[in-house]
Order: C-alpha cells, then structure tokens, then sequence
C-alpha cells in the first residue's frame, strides 16, 4: 500500500478504533477474575528477534546489514514464525537517518510477506547512554516510530514502560565494570507518543517486562483501558551472572502470571544473553498457555536464528499447540494497522 493510499486508510478508520475498545479481546481487564482459555487452543505467539545488539565479531550468523536483515527476517517468516523484531544496528539521533535503514529493510519483508508482523527497536546508543548516563531525549529516541508506520510498513512497535539496569558483575561482585555497565529507560513523554501512535495508527504494542515494576504498569494500564489493541507482553529474565530481570525460575514465573491474572493479553517469556530453552520457563510457558522468544539478540551465541526457530518448533510440537502466522496472527493479536489487516 502506497503511503498516500495508507493514509487516507488511517483516517477512514481512526474513527473506529477508539469505538473498538469497548469489545472483547485481548488485553481487556476483567476484574482480577481468571480468564478461562483452553491451553490446546490457544496459538503460539512465536517471536524471533533477529539481531540485537550482537555482531558479526560474535557470531557469524547475525543480520547487520538491511539487506542482510530483510533477508534473514524473510528467511524466518518462511519458517513459520508469528513476529520479527530487528535492531537497525544504525540509531542516530536524526530521525530520518535513523529510521532510514528500517524502511530499506522492512520494504522487501512487506513485499514477501504482506501480513508479516516486524517491529524495531527504541532508538538508542548503549554507547551514548554510558558517556551522557542518561538516553536520548524522548523525541529522539522514540521517534522514529511514527515515520516507520506513516509508511505502511511497521505494524507494531516497541512499548517500554519503565527503566533497568542491563549489564553484568564485576569481580568484586558489584554491577559492572563501568565500561560495560549502562542505564536503559524512558519517560512518561515516551509512554504517550507510544500510545499516540497505536491510537493513530493501529499499531500493535510489544510491551517488555523487565523487573515486576514494569508488570505493575501492565496491570494498571488495563484497568484503565489503554493497553493498545495489538499487544502482547515479552517477559525477561536473565542468569544470576546477568545483572537485572528475575531469575529463569518456576516461582518467577508464577509471580508475574499471578499479576496478569483477570487479563487476556497474550505473552511469552525471553532470556537475556542465554538459550531460554535450556531453562523450565520454556515449556513451563507453553502449558501456561504463553509461548518464548527466540532469537540471536538474546541467545547471542547460538545457531542460526532459523536453527533457533526449528528447536522451537519442536518443543511446540511435543506439548501439542501450534504457532499462529501471517494473516491469522494479525487477527488473533487483533492489530487494526490498516496496511497490513486481512479483510474482515
């Protein structure tokens, strides 16, 4: 869809959006009752993120390129994953610069998979962050979103609702070492563009919980209604050597199901800088009726993000649920982005 056809598409159906809200679905609140859903029919919401923060150096396998990134995220939609997520490898605190190489490579995943679900990173530089301690402002760092869906390409962006501490121990056991050691989080004026341009657009929401903080603000955007149509949470945790996020346990698992319990929403448990296959949440996800992420960007070290898919799969498949795609994920996840929602 051209953008000047996508845009008269948005203001047709602005109109409808907010009415929709009022319905069923996912992401309504339903007074802290458990919501009674059968395990076995309830699709897999598969995500592979694709890249991250990781190189080359590390591993041979990562997308860094937009050519090489489009190219592995159609490689993974032809796999039979639900959703992309991709780091451009390029912030910059021009917009246009920075949403640039997202454009050139979500262009040819569009045009392979009309229905793909792909959405980037927030705009920051780690290596900004640690010299400034601080991020870019608001308008920098999450800006890029509105262009990218103004371009009837990115159908669900990033929702980051709080701040962490992402890095590692030094060897006197306190978080660190100082080159490694930096500060991610956003603002209340982040929260409200995200949410204007879920509203505006009909963008899906990825919203990470990274400490149970960031749960807490879930919890109370459904009760008032404003978690945008199209969400669905990522869950992270990381190994006790990783600084911040619980830990990949049973019991962590259950505190944060405990907090969503009376809300639809659906959601998937990751593993910072670690296989979170080879901990219990995995499975432990897909009988609770959630799914994981996979993916370079968090298990940095491992096989192909196609590899990585396929280990998946297999797991999926033991416990007897089946992952969701294309056209029937945009409406299983119910995101109303013009460009890319299959007819009615």
């Amino acid at each position: 869809m051209k953008r000047r056809e996508f845009a008269k598409a948005v203001a047709a159906a602005g109109a409808t959006l907010a009415a929709s809200r009022a319905l069923g679905g996912p992401g309504v609140y339903h007074e802290r009752k458990p919501v009674k859903r059968s395990v076995e029919d309830t699709p897999v919401v598969l995500e592979v993120a694709i890249n991250g923060s990781n190189t080359k150096a590390r591993n041979k396998n990562v997308p860094e390129t937009p050519q090489e990134i489009a190219a592995d995220a159609i490689r993974c939609f032809d796999a039979g994953v639900t959703i992309v997520h991709a780091h451009s490898q390029q912030p910059n605190e021009d917009i246009e610069a920075a949403v640039k190489p997202y454009i050139e490579a979500f262009t040819p995943i569009r045009k392979k998979h009309p229905h793909a679900i792909i959405y980037p990173t927030a705009n920051f530089d780690p290596k900004v962050s640690h010299k400034i301690r601080s991020v870019w402002p608001g308008e920098i760092q999450s800006g890029h979103y509105r262009p990218l869906a103004e371009a009837g390409l990115g159908n669900m962006m990033l929702f980051d609702t709080g701040v962490n501490y992402l890095g590692g121990y030094g060897e006197n056991g306190l978080p660190g070492p100082a080159d490694t050691f930096w500060w991610y989080g956003f603002w209340p004026g982040d929260f409200q563009m995200y949410l204007d341009v879920c509203n505006e657009f009909g963008t899906g929401a990825s919203i990470s919980v990274f400490e149970p903080g960031w749960m807490k603000n879930v919890v109370e955007m459904a009760r008032k209604g404003v978690l945008p149509r199209g969400s669905k949470l990522n869950i992270y945790f990381a190994d006790y050597g990783f600084a911040g996020c619980a830990p990949p346990i049973p019991a962590a698992l259950d505190m944060y199901l405990q907090m969503l319990e009376g809300i639809d929403l659906p959601w998937d448990v990751g593993m910072l800088a670690a296989n979170i296959m080879e901990t219990p949440l995995a499975r432990m996800s897909l009988e609770r009726g959630g799914s994981f992420r996979v993916g370079l960007e968090d298990w940095m070290d491992g096989p192909s993000n196609v590899e990585q898919i396929a280990m998946a799969k297999e797991m999926i498949d033991k416990v007897g649920r089946r992952v969701v795609t294309g056209a029937e994920a945009i409406k299983y996840l119910d995101i109303p982005f013009p460009a890319t929602r299959p007819p009615a």
